[in-house]
């Protein structure tokens, strides 16, 4: 049993803290405590899911998401985690804490939901440039490389660009989110005829996706798919 002072010592001098929940921690080499590494494995999309988009399906019912149009554009979903307490924690510490750590996590998790790797490549998700420029870095083209690394799928940035900054999905409505992302993005026409793998860290509403997927095929890409690390598990598609 630990002493007073050596309880002390940790609360004022911790190894370190949790992604997951933020609790000081000791060191280790995911940067998960065991209680949030036990909870995050809880948190993968169960087995009764839409086997095209992942959503929840209630039984003896179509799926709601693909039968309300989205996935329009989009062959196939993949993704290890539903988006909800540790996980989105991970999200949020990658997107807005630069947290290479999460990146390493997720896309390794993403890898391994990734049951067809028949893809020419992997395309992140794009940032317009001015919110490059503010954040530093694309936390999708951040996953996109691990992904890659785990696969040996390769990675183009060059084929999807975000020509008109839009304001951030999350903080819309549900009605006005399909209009944010409108004619958004603008593909090259070097994705004629390949099969690609669309990757972004979350699919709430999927118009993002959409959007994307639409620029690729309107300059020829033969298939699009979607991988994200997490996607918001209900019919609605609306963030809990």
């Amino acid at each position: 049993m630990k002493s007073v002072l050596s309880k002390l010592k940790d609360i004022l001098f911790p190894a370190g803290r949790c992604m997951g929940c933020d609790h000081p921690r000791g060191a280790d080499r995911d940067g998960l405590c065991s209680g949030c590494r036990a909870a995050i494995a809880g948190l993968t999309i169960p087995a009764d899911s839409c086997n095209r988009c992942l959503s929840h399906v209630r039984r003896n019912r179509p799926c709601a998401f693909c039968a309300g149009g989205g996935m329009k554009g989009i062959d196939r979903m993949y993704a290890p985690y539903r988006y909800r307490a540790q996980v989105r924690n991970l999200i949020h510490l990658l997107k807005f804490n630069h947290e290479e750590r999460a990146a390493g996590l997720l896309g390794s998790a993403m890898a391994d939901a990734l049951t067809n790797r028949d893809f020419d490549c992997i395309v992140p998700v794009p940032l317009h440039r001015l919110r490059l420029r503010d954040r530093g870095y694309n936390q999708s083209a951040l996953l996109a490389g691990v992904v890659s690394e785990k696969t040996g799928i390769p990675v183009r940035e060059d084929l999807l660009r975000r020509i008109r900054a839009t304001r951030a999905q999350s903080s819309l409505k549900e009605e006005e989110r399909a209009g944010n992302v409108e004619n958004a993005f603008e593909a090259d026409s070097g994705c004629a005829g390949l099969r690609i793998l669309l990757l972004d860290d979350v699919r709430t509403s999927g118009n993002t996706a959409r959007a994307c997927a639409r620029a690729l095929r309107e300059k020829g890409a033969a298939a699009v798919s979607l991988l994200t690390a997490a996607l918001v598990w209900n019919h609605t598609g609306a963030e809990d």
